[in-house]
């Protein structure tokens, strides 16, 4: 890894950066949880979404390795719990240190008030409920259409761990 850095989406940017983004999300998805649409089906309907009313809560972050984009964090927060939507990092950096260290700066800039920690978890994404396991959290639910886990974990646990 070069130089790793983390940064704001920049919404002037979405035509560059939401295609490098999609190609990271399909690149990992595909493997864990195919849709049977072809590539150029999928890329329309999440550009459809990104570019939606939808989105306007939903902040991001992105993680870059020197000039490339390597992945980003999608999140929001409601009350006292950051809600993680999506976590994407392209194949070649995981199992590195990158999202460790994108947690500990994560860690350092959510706001003081935040006490848990949610996301859902494709029920194939092996590596994503270990990791979420690792860091505390515990299966309490599940999503609406059955595919996903519901994970929740407290804040307090994740900053034990990045120390």
């Amino acid at each position: 890894m070069a130089k790793v850095s983390f940064c704001d989406f920049d919404p002037k940017k979405s035509e560059v950066l939401l295609p490098q983004m999609f190609h990271i999300l399909s690149t990992n998805m595909g493997k864990i949880a195919p849709t049977g649409n072809s590539c150029e089906e999928d890329m329309k309907i999440w550009l459809s979404y990104m570019t939606s009313e939808k989105i306007k809560e939903t902040q991001i972050l992105l993680m870059y390795d020197g000039e490339d984009l390597v992945g980003y964090f999608q999140y929001s927060i409601r009350e006292d719990i950051i809600l993680i939507e999506e976590v994407e990092i392209a194949p070649e950096y995981q199992r590195t240190f990158l999202f460790y260290h994108f947690l500990k700066y994560v860690s350092s800039i959510i706001p003081e008030n935040i006490e848990y920690a949610e996301a859902y978890i494709n029920k194939h994404n092996s590596n994503s409920q270990r990791i979420a396991q690792k860091l505390g959290m515990q299966i309490v639910g599940e999503s609406p259409n059955g595919h996903s886990f519901r994970y929740r974990g407290e804040i307090s646990s994740f900053k034990k761990i990045l120390r």
